[in-house]
């Protein structure tokens, strides 16, 4: 049976007394958010300001997963950018404190779309076109931004990444995996032998970029307010988030992509095709995507890996996210993707 975690308000307290100007007395309470599965998230209450909490996931995560440090960073760092981001308020790098590191943001009123639209967020055929068209473009402005004017010259090593990641999640999969899963055999043999060369134009890469890690403006039609959920961010080729978008994204009849858009969304239609997301992409950045099927594989096989870890630490309760109990079929289900992303480019 899994844990129920709590975060302890009095050290929380203490350290944001400390550390934020403008608090050296603070009333603080802390309830655990519904929103988030790769990190705890943690509704915050600091004299009558609303934030959020975030830290890791308990147990052994993925070397280079769940980085506190490096989503306040690129938060902060894109804090006067075009790409919309809740604004940082503390980091805290010492675990000490409350038992990991964490760090403190404003609270963004707004609305994620995972499962189904809401009743005054209705899912009109104009809004759910333009819900797709601002998803690529605020992509496109993201892959925009001169990395090292804002300060993020640190924040990966690009020439490499594609390489040491798949090495890294090959790793992961042999300590994390719970039964055999062909798929992901398959595609991790097929991704190491055909590996492409690295891009000479990186950019910031998200990591995570779907659409329920976004966030729209309630009283607008489409715009984004926040993009949420930047711990994998990284410094390579923008392909990788192309691909990840591409692949949780659904098309009618498909087998795939019901893990980011629900059931209610999907039956609604009237949003861009993965082909337009794609053409709609490189129409604004003038990138060259020929190579996208092996990003969207890459994309599909590694989140196939990464869930499989967080269904690990469920199974042994060191996490009390009942959504993890669902990985079970979800796991090899994204297997299948990646999969079928390889087959739908005539490459399987």
């Amino acid at each position: 049976m899994a844990t129920t975690y709590t975060v302890e308000e009095e050290p929380l307290r203490r350290f944001i007394e400390a550390n934020v100007p403008g608090h050296s007395q603070a009333e603080v309470s802390v309830t655990r958010h519904p929103g988030g599965h790769s990190c705890e998230t943690w509704s915050t209450v600091v004299n009558g300001e609303k934030w959020i909490l975030r830290r890791p996931p308990r147990g052994g995560v993925q070397k280079g997963a769940s980085n506190m440090s490096r989503e306040y960073r690129v938060m902060t760092a894109l804090g006067d950018t075009p790409v919309p981001v809740p604004r940082t308020i503390a980091l805290c790098e010492d675990p000490d404190v409350i038992g990991a590191p964490f760090f403190l943001m404003e609270e963004v009123d707004g609305v994620v779309l995972r499962h189904e639209f809401l009743p005054d967020f209705e899912g009109t055929a104009e809004r759910r076109r333009a819900l797709g068209e601002s998803l690529v473009d605020t992509l496109s402005a993201m892959h925009a931004v001169d990395w090292k004017q804002v300060g993020l010259e640190k924040h990966g090593r690009p020439a490499t990444f594609l390489e040491r990641n798949l090495d890294l999640m090959k790793k992961h999969w042999e300590a994390v995996r719970q039964r055999p899963i062909e798929a992901i055999e398959r595609v991790g043999a097929y991704l190491e032998s055909h590996i492409p060369p690295a891009t000479e134009h990186p950019t910031i890469v998200h990591g995570d970029y779907k659409l329920d890690n976004v966030m729209w403006k309630r009283d607008e039609l489409a715009t984004m307010n926040a993009v949420l959920d930047w711990e994998v961010s990284t410094i390579a080729d923008p392909l990788v988030d192309l691909g990840w978008l591409r692949g949780f994204w659904y098309d009618a009849g498909s087998q795939r992509g019901d893990l980011t858009l629900g059931p209610s969304l999907e039956a609604s239609g009237g949003f861009l095709s993965r082909n337009e997301i794609v053409e709609r992409y490189a129409e604004k950045t003038g990138r060259d995507t020929t190579l996208l099927p092996w990003f969207e594989a890459f994309g599909m096989w590694k989140i196939a890996i990464i869930m499989e870890a967080s269904y690990a630490r469920f199974l042994v309760g060191k996490s009390d996210d009942q959504m993890f109990a669902t990985l079970d079929q979800i796991v090899p289900a994204l297997g299948g993707a990646a999969v079928h992303a390889l087959e739908e480019a005539g490459i399987f």
